[in-house]
This record gives structure tokens, sequence and C-alpha cells, in this order.
């Protein structure tokens, strides 16, 4: 006689753990990194060390009063560390980027429960936090001095074209001016198998139609480029964490990124803090995406209940 192992699902795997993602994210992160130290300099590379050095810092203080493990190898502070600072404009003030490393790691993440816990992204919510509290994030700190030429956001006014924003000639967050490197990472993370293909697609998609009601489709192409939208779109909007678990819900879920999106941009009322209100926006409805759309199970023969007849 035959034994049969009997087992709980998920019964197929993409061979990626917990630690292996975060490794694939924390590469993808280097690349608008370097490129960003290089575009907006010294002060840049202090942003980025500040930030992930302080999320170190409070997970671990957190962890040696709570008399926990400090787990390095699984690159999740080193992640929220990079995409908070890779979001900030490199005018930060430092006492924000420490403050909202606090925010994202003690507020966000930890009081949630923890990693794989938290119902918010924890960079994204940070980074909206540092919109509130500082209110140069509305448009101060979005100019450079480059070339002898002063550049500023396209929020603030300034002009761009689109061969600007592709080769991150343009202003706005360290490390989300590049399109061409961030469409990279989004190659990068779907080969690995790290982020779902679908979701950044509808919502680019999502966010293109929105935005040729408003305007033409020269503005709209350089719209999608801008105020981080597609940073958001491949780092943020895809965390497993925070994004729906059906294939219904995430559809759902990413068209109402990309139009809200287009819909408050071009309203201009939040400028470069646009992506990051909406992607919190969204994360409250995602328990209730979980819940409501999904594809119910039924019994054999196709007939719900049917054992009660």
């Amino acid at each position: 006689m035959e034994n049969f192992i009997v087992s709980h699902s998920p019964f197929v795997h993409s061979g990626n753990d917990i630690n292996k993602m975060f490794l694939y994210i924390s590469i993808a992160l280097t690349i608008p990194a370097i490129y960003g130290v290089m575009f907006f300099g010294l002060q840049a590379f202090f942003i980025i060390l500040l930030s992930v050095a302080s999320c170190a810092v409070f997970e671990l203080v957190y962890n040696l009063i709570t008399k926990k493990k400090f787990v390095i190898e699984d690159f999740s502070f080193f992640v929220t560390g990079m995409i908070l600072a890779l979001t900030m404009p490199y005018k930060a003030p430092l006492w924000i980027v420490v403050l909202s490393a606090f925010f994202a790691i003690i507020v966000v993440k930890i009081a949630f429960g923890g990693l794989g816990r938290n119902k918010f992204n924890p960079a994204g919510t940070a980074r909206c936090f540092a919109g509130v509290v500082a209110s140069g994030f509305a448009g101060e700190f979005y100019t450079i001095i480059h070339s002898g030429e002063q550049l500023s956001s396209i929020a603030l006014g300034g002009s761009n074209e689109i061969v600007n924003l592709l080769i991150g000639q343009s202003i706005g967050g360290i490390g989300t001016t590049c399109i061409i490197i961030i469409l990279l990472c989004y190659v990068f993370l779907v080969y690995t198998g790290v982020i779902d293909f679908k979701i950044p697609i509808i919502a680019v998609l999502s966010y293109l139609i929105t935005s040729l009601i408003f305007t033409d489709i020269d503005h709209t192409l350089i719209n999608v480029c801008s105020g981080s939208f597609l940073f958001v779109s491949v780092f943020m909007l895809t965390d497993p964490n925070t994004s729906p678990d059906s294939v219904f819900g995430k559809f759902i879920y990413s068209i109402m990124f990309g139009v809200l999106s287009a819909l408050v941009w071009n309203l201009g009322v939040l400028g470069e803090n646009t992506s990051f209100a909406v992607l919190l926006f969204v994360n409250l409805f995602v328990p209730m995406m979980d819940t409501y759309l999904v594809w119910k199970p039924v019994s054999l023969g196709g007939l719900r209940n049917a054992h009660k007849n």
C-alpha cells in the first residue's frame, strides 16, 4: 500500500525566499542610487547613508529592548532605508531623513507587527510623513544648478523634455529621475521573480488613459515620467505585503493607483508628493480587496452549497 503525503498550500513555489527577494531588490536599488549620487553629488550620498543607517539603528534598538534577534541577512531595513532615501530630494534636511526613518521602522513597520504584517508600505508612508512635516517638500527642495542652469521640477512649473526624463537630467527624488534605469530595474525584478509584472503595466496604462483626458500625448508622456510615479509603481506598488493577493484585486488596485495619480498630478494639488499620497490611499483598500475581490470556491458539480440540497 502506497503512502500519501498530505500538506497544505502553497504547492507551487517561485524558488525565492524572503532573504533572496530583499537581496534582489537591494541590488536593483543600488543602480538608481549610484546615478543619483553622480547627478546630485555628495549630499545625496549622505542622505542615502543616513537613511539606511537610521533604519538599521532603530530596528536594532527596538530588538535589543524587546530582546528579539536582529536579523541582518533579510535586508529589510536596507530596502526600507534605500527606498526612503531615493524618494527624498537631495536638499532634504538631515533631521527629516532621521525622523522619517524612525516613522517607517517604528510606527509603520514594527507597530503593525513587523515584517510581513504591515498594512502600509513603510517607506512610502514615511515619505508622506516627510511631506507633511516639512513644507519644503512641496517645492523649494526640488531645484538644482546643473551645467550653469537652474533647473526646477515640473511640479514647480519647470519645463522638461521626455529625453531629459529618460536619461535622468531632471529634478525629483535622488533615485527617481532616470526613467531608463527604473525600467531596467523593473526588467531585473520581473526576471528574478520578485515582483508581479502586471501591476506596474496596468498602473501606467491607467495613468496614460486618464491623463489624456486633460492634456495631449506629449505632456501625458512627460507627466507619467515625472513625480516619482514610475519609481513608486516598480518598487513600492508591487510590495507583496501591502498589495492584494488575488489577480482581480491586483487589477483593481493598479487601476486605482494609476487613475488617482493622474487626476491628482494634473490638478497640481500635491506636486512631488502625489505618488506617495496616492499609494497610501490605495493601501487602505487592500484588506477589503483581499476579502471581496476573490473567486469563491465551489463544490463538486459547480453548485455552491450543493451539499445542503
